[in-house]
């Protein structure tokens, strides 16, 4: 009988937290018009066409994706650079958009980790935004897989 009762109250604590897991956590989710805002992917990863195969995802996203190139230096990390504005409001729109759940193995955990962002104004560029890829991509990007 004893046996019986602990496990109820287990079950019933596990309820208890899956609930509030669901519940309670915020989500995310970053709301904005992903077409407002203007975007090149530069691949910094140092790995053949990951730049297109991220590109890809992020036009099946429904971002607004203009060019695609390489860049001479690697990256670590990924990293969302605004064009336009001082205050760098494009690149924590798109990055706040792109964070995923800390995780610790499959188990999610409280915390999002997102791209890193910084401001490099140039005006004579028409885009808002540029997406350097970092080595962490697979993090940002599950189904980015360059084609070889």
């Amino acid at each position: 009988m004893k046996v019986l009762l602990v496990l109820l109250i287990v079950m019933l604590a596990v309820a208890a937290v899956s609930v509030a897991v669901r519940f309670f956590w915020t989500n995310n989710e970053c709301r904005f018009d992903r077409k407002s805002v203007r975007l090149e992917v530069i691949n910094g990863c140092g790995l053949p066409r990951v730049g297109r195969a991220v590109a890809d995802e992020l036009l099946n996203r429904g971002y607004n994706v203009y060019s695609v190139g390489n860049c001479i230096e690697h990256y670590a990390r990924t990293r969302v650079v605004d064009l336009r504005d001082p205050k760098g409001s494009h690149a924590g729109k798109i990055a706040r958009s792109l964070a995923v759940r800390k995780r610790w193995w499959r188990i999610p955990l409280r915390g999002w980790l997102m791209p890193d962002t910084a401001v490099a104004l140039d005006s004579l560029r028409f885009l808002e935004a540029r997406l350097v890829v970092g080595d962490d991509f697979p993090r940002y990007f599950a189904g980015a897989v360059p084609l070889h």
